[in-house]
């Protein structure tokens, strides 16, 4: 088995200061902090957005504990919960705060081969159960409905838009970043209706629905946090 990801120190120092705060959480028997969702169109600033909320939301703690859970973090789990948890612990390939995480999740009787897809919907509503972290995109803000520490943000900004922070992130031209944009937001939609029908344009879904064009990260960071506040 073989992980091939590099993963950022500062990405996995935050994972594991969010895991020590977890468990310590959990040994006390205390309630789940928040867990936010983020839904998007493609081509708005959902990552920025993200890290925006981290920087406030743990600008007001002692310890640094929110982290952002994204699709790279969310399909590492997912693959390496095909395996026995044995396999895992003693493969060299694995990132030991994966091994940790994945440890939090499953235990022997169900790290059993299965479809990376039903592991990436458990792994999704693990960390939110938990609280205290911020998940992107694979249909999140679906599997988490039910769970009452969930808040769920939608994102969404007229096309021209889009296409320009497209441009401007990976250097495209105006036809280039339409193409990409309406390929991967078919290759989301796709994976959506696996999940639940496709259902992620219900505003019914949604706590917030912010037009991205009208509002940068920070204050869109800035707006939640304050929805947050209000929620109590």
């Amino acid at each position: 088995m073989a992980t091939t990801t590099l993963w950022d120190p500062h990405v996995e120092a935050r994972f594991l200061a969010w895991q020590k705060m977890v468990q310590a959480q959990e040994a006390r028997h205390a309630k789940p902090g928040p867990c936010i969702t983020i839904s998007r169109e493609f081509g708005c600033q959902a990552y920025p957005v993200a890290e925006a909320l981290v920087r406030r939301l743990n600008a007001e703690q002692k310890e640094a504990t929110w982290t952002v859970v994204d699709k790279q973090v969310l399909e590492e789990v997912a693959k390496i919960s095909g395996f026995t948890v044995d396999q895992i612990e003693k493969s060299r390939d694995t990132p030991p705060f994966l091994k940790a995480i994945f440890a939090m999740f499953l235990d022997d009787s169900r790290a059993e081969e299965t479809e990376i897809f039903a592991y990436t919907r458990t792994a999704i509503r693990n960390f939110a159960k938990r609280g205290n972290c911020i998940l992107i995109g694979r249909g999140a803000s679906l599997v988490t409905q039910e769970l009452p520490n969930c808040v769920h943000l939608r994102l969404v900004a007229p096309l021209h838009f889009r296409v320009k922070k497209i441009m401007e992130a990976h250097g495209m031209s105006e036809t280039e970043a339409r193409d990409y944009i309406k390929l991967h937001q078919k290759l989301r939609d796709d994976f959506t209706n696996r999940i639940d029908g496709g259902r992620l344009e219900d505003s019914q879904l949604y706590n917030l629905i912010v037009n991205n064009e009208q509002l940068p990260p920070e204050k869109i960071a800035e707006l939640v946090e304050k929805y947050l506040q209000l929620r109590g």
